[in-house]
């Protein structure tokens, strides 16, 4: 028996559509892992499947296909790197079809009408009557063998998702301010969990420099050193450092990062301007319009008031004693 065979390919580099069904359809039985790796590293993924394998990176309603292959292999990953990868392997299913064919038949009244005119050749006609008829059910067998054919189909069966985390340095602070005085001044920032990098943060390292100067510095950059602040490694709980030694009215830069296990973060910066010192006679034109309200008779009475208790308090306190060294001789007496 004789048979044919045809290959349909379901499923197309431009079939997005489909990988989006698929993974819907066959979330629940797939199977799901993790994988972590440092930016700039090289990870390789296999796969669970076998036979002509393909890996779709998901991109939220479209899908992408990246490689072929049984191992993932991306090098030097980056942060666009990071995502979903789905792994796809055919899967082979054997369909049998029936398609209908024309069948040779002899009537009955004609195989009667033929057998009554080669009677006169008994011999030779018995002997072509058989031939025929074998021959006939030969190509009838060949017919029914043909009308039924067997087509195979080749369909990609998701068996494997990966959620892949690249780790990097810490991202920036957020909600970096400086309250500034005169002399002295609060650093405040913000930070972040999730902006971790995926590694834990160790510490912070915070910095500044004057740049306002009636002279530039004598330097090749022309600008001030940074200064660092105390302690060099600021605890990760920490959101305020306290500055000292700092110049009235004066413009300061600050700046601030994160660190991690692979460095430093993102560095944030501010400026600010400190308050400008106190003159006498901004004292004096600060408290005079309280000198113009001062009522002296209110001094006065407070004054009067304070006094009064104290002699209160001398006079309970010059009879406690009169009555200690009364006591005192009383029982001396005795």
């Amino acid at each position: 028996m004789s048979s044919t065979s045809s290959s349909v390919l379901t499923l197309s580099s431009f079939n997005l559509l489909f990988f989006t069904q698929v993974l819907t359809v066959l979330s629940s039985t797939i199977k799901y892992n993790e994988y972590s790796t440092d930016k700039g590293g090289n990870v390789s993924i296999p796969c669970i499947a076998q036979g002509n394998i393909m890996w779709v990176k998901e991109h939220g309603s479209n899908s992408t296909i990246v490689q072929t292959g049984r191992v993932l292999v991306l090098r030097n990953v980056s942060i666009s790197d990071a995502g979903i990868y789905v792994c796809f392997a055919t899967t082979t299913t054997t369909r049998a079809t029936t398609t209908a064919s024309p069948a040779t038949t002899t009537s009955p009244r004609r195989e009667k009408e033929e057998e009554q005119q080669q009677l006169p050749e008994e011999d030779t006609a018995t002997t072509a009557t058989n031939t025929k008829k074998q021959e006939l059910g030969q190509k009838a067998d060949q017919d029914q063998d043909q009308g039924q054919e067997e087509e195979e189909e080749l369909a990609y069966q998701a068996y494997q998702r990966t959620k892949l985390t690249v780790r990097t340095v810490p991202g920036p602070v957020t909600q970096l301010y400086f309250k500034a005085s005169t002399i002295l001044g609060f650093l405040i920032w913000r930070f972040n969990k999730t902006q971790s990098g995926g590694y834990p943060v160790r510490s912070f390292t915070a910095e500044f420099r004057n740049v306002s100067y009636s002279q530039p510095p004598a330097n090749a950059s022309f600008e001030h050193a940074w200064t660092r602040m105390d302690p060099i490694n600021i605890a990760p709980n920490v959101r305020q450092m306290e500055v000292y030694r700092l110049a009235p009215n004066t413009t300061y830069e600050f700046r601030i990062w994160a660190n991690n296990e692979l460095g430093s973060g993102v560095v944030v910066t501010t400026n600010v301007t400190t308050l400008p010192e106190t003159k006498e006679e901004d004292l004096i034109r600060l408290i005079k319009p309280d000198l113009d309200n001062f009522d002296p008779r209110i001094w006065i009475v407070a004054v009067s008031i304070v006094l009064g208790t104290l002699v209160i308090l001398a006079i309970g306190l010059c009879i406690v004693l009169s009555k200690e060294c009364y006591q005192a001789s009383q029982m001396g007496t005795d």
